[in-house]
């Protein structure tokens, strides 16, 4: 099984794939991909795009499950509008589903439970990888 993490931020969502190896050991999929920009949310073109790009995204790297860093609706530390309509159309990927977890699962789960890091993880790869990595290992979050 292969979930793909996702942070959103500003105008992109960032993804790491994450899969299980034979032993049972987290492992992020090196891809060419970890980024797709919506140019312009105003725009029905562009929607459809960043759409079409995580449908390709998914298909070509055998997704089965989203899993998205959650944000705050309101207040201080709230996401934006366009980020909400990103989460909007990440779950709108068709043959795919769509999780969320919160940062403080998040904070948690690299606290307690989380050996180290992948070799190599880009900074901004890191909430994402954590998404992806927490749906993979904890029990029944994917049922």
């Amino acid at each position: 099984m292969r979930v793909c993490g996702c942070e959103i931020s500003g105008k992109e969502v960032r993804l790491a794939a994450v899969g299980l190896t034979d032993q049972g050991d987290l492992e992020l999929l090196r891809l060419k991909t970890t980024r797709i920009e919506l140019v312009d949310d105003t725009s029905e073109a562009d929607l459809r795009s960043f759409l079409a790009d995580l449908q390709a995204f998914s298909r070509e790297h055998e997704i089965d499950t989203f899993v998205i860093k959650t944000r705050a609706k309101k207040g201080r530390m709230a996401g934006g509008a366009v980020s909400f309509k990103i989460e909007t159309l990440i779950q709108l990927v068709e043959d795919c589903q769509t999780r969320f977890v919160s940062p403080v699962a998040l904070a948690h789960f690299a606290k307690k439970d989380l050996d180290a890091y992948p070799e190599k993880l880009p900074v901004y790869l890191k909430n994402a990888f954590l998404s992806g990595a927490y749906a993979l290992t904890k029990k029944g979050f994917l049922t």
